[in-house]
């Protein structure tokens, strides 16, 4: 609904009213930085290796039920396909922690409202959630 109590139809005035109240209850930034001590390092991780065995229990870990992020492929994709994508998902995890990048899509997420209790019509009933790329969250789970 809007400021008037109105219904909103229009798919483009909807998305901007979950935009505008959104980021209206979010954290704004006081541009003031923590101050942080030098630590000293006990030990270096200079090194990290994704195995197969890694991907797999991360791919069993995805919730199948879950949608898809801005590269529109399911969880349920890597779960029904685990066994042969395992080894060709760590070699591609492995090049990249490699190289130090990441492909772009992994850095979009869509921003999807959900609705939490209360009357659907307040926007203040709803909750942001980000949809991320499946190969993206198997990654960050290792």
């Amino acid at each position: 609904m809007d400021k008037n109590g109105l219904p909103i139809t229009n798919g483009q005035i909807k998305a901007n009213a979950f935009n505008t109240y959104f980021s209206s209850v979010g954290v704004a930034e006081n541009n003031i930085i923590p101050d942080t001590r030098d630590i000293a390092l006990l030990s270096v991780l200079d090194s990290i290796v994704i195995s197969e065995t890694d991907v797999l229990q991360s791919v069993n870990r995805l919730r199948s039920n879950s949608s898809c992020g801005p590269d529109g492929l399911l969880p349920i994709l890597f779960k029904g396909l685990k066994h042969c994508l395992s080894l060709p998902l760590a070699l591609v995890y492995n090049q990249l922690i490699s190289i130090g990048a990441v492909p772009a899509d992994w850095l979009t997420a869509h921003i999807v409202p959900v609705f939490k209790k209360g009357t659907a019509g307040d926007l203040a009933n709803y909750r942001p959630i980000s949809l991320t790329c499946v190969p993206s969250k198997i990654m960050e789970r290792i």
